[in-house]
């Protein structure tokens, strides 16, 4: 909001609250259950994805799509000498899902998401479209519900149906603005 100089609304303030109480549920209950090092490293790559959606709304590229690519390509060169100084020489033998999943990171999820992403900044205010990333614990816990059988808690539920609502109500009009510009 300061670094693009946007506006929030009371509206959007007092649903990203909600969002945020069931986003401390959330961290509440995997504070208890899981590893400190790797909370912290949920909310470094937060602050690296919101610092990110400000360069790239500043940059203004025409083309996501493009954008993505070139950003991809950029990256992979410090990205592979960082795997290699910290994990060492990698031993290229992975299973058929090995080979997919690649493909599903680098195509689907990293160009076609974060080119789609990069669309949605171009066109709308990063305060319009940034609230709906609130939305990736509530996918994450549901496909490892669904996926892996995991458990999901009554308090990951009640902090999911918070996120969910806190988001929806951030992200729509009033409908009294919905009726002034309706014709």
């Amino acid at each position: 909001m300061t670094l693009l100089k946007e506006r929030l609304t009371a509206r959007r303030v007092l649903g990203l609250g909600v969002a945020f109480g069931g986003l401390a549920l959330v961290a509440l209950d995997f504070g208890v259950s899981g590893p400190f090092g790797a909370f912290a490293l949920c909310l470094a790559a937060a602050a690296a994805w919101g610092l990110g959606n400000v360069v790239q709304r500043k940059a203004a590229p025409p083309d996501s799509f493009r954008f993505m690519v070139w950003v991809s390509a950029f990256s992979a060169i410090p990205l592979l000498l960082l795997s290699l100084w910290l994990e060492g020489a990698p031993v290229l033998d992975p299973a058929a899902e090995g080979w997919l999943s690649l493909l599903y990171v680098a195509f689907v999820s990293t160009l076609g998401g974060f080119g789609v992403w990069g669309w949605l900044l171009r066109r709308y205010d990063a305060s319009t479209v940034a609230p709906y990333t609130l939305l990736v614990p509530v996918f994450g816990m549901s496909s490892a519900a669904l996926v892996t059988g995991e458990p999901i808690s009554w308090l990951k539920l009640v902090a999911a149906a918070l996120v969910i609502s806190g988001v929806l109500y951030a992200g729509t009009k009033p409908r009294r603005a919905l009726a002034a510009t309706t014709p």
